[in-house]
């Protein structure tokens, strides 16, 4: 499975689709955590999986949604409501509720990945407002193949940011 997560584009399109149009033969599952600020009828979500972040104002995104792909389950969130700057303690409560193996979150824009009690926790960053080790806008692509996988971060000109990603092992 490979899955490309982005976050927190705050209303730039240009980025979302250019990502699509260079990964679309390549990625299984597309997943948005939130603050598009795009509204429900925006074509895009014909492809991305996407929830509501605390600037998107519509109500058409669930705040949280879980999905399963292949033998894998994931929790997406935005995670204002979880108090993510803080801790991922709500965010691993309901993680444990739906037995998610993983969970896409954004809102901090700061990419990491992060496992608590064997789940990790994904931040892709934001496409437009990076914050955190890097300066320029990211996503990431999680590629799972049986039990062992790779988070890699990519910045928005598509160069792989190697201090980021990350071997998992489920």
């Amino acid at each position: 499975m490979k899955l490309l997560a982005v976050s927190d584009n705050h209303g730039d399109s240009y980025l979302m689709e250019e990502i699509l149009s260079i990964y679309s033969e390549q990625i299984n599952v597309w997943v948005h955590c939130g603050d598009s600020e795009f509204s429900e009828q925006n074509p895009l979500w014909q492809s991305y999986y996407t929830v509501k972040g605390n600037m998107d104002r519509t109500n058409a995104f669930p705040d949280s949604r879980v999905e399963q792909f292949y033998d894998h389950k994931l929790l997406i969130a935005h995670g204002h409501l979880h108090n993510v700057k803080s801790s991922f303690e709500d965010l691993k409560k309901e993680a444990e509720k739906v037995d998610a193996q993983f969970v896409f979150y954004g809102h901090t824009h700061i990419p990491r990945v992060d496992k608590v009690d064997n789940i990790y926790f994904i931040n892709p960053g934001s496409l437009t407002q990076p914050r955190g080790p890097i300066n320029k806008g990211s996503y990431a692509i999680l590629d799972i193949e049986g039990s062992t996988g790779e988070v890699n971060f990519y910045d928005t000109d598509h160069n792989a940011i190697p201090q980021l990603s990350q071997k998992i092992t489920l």
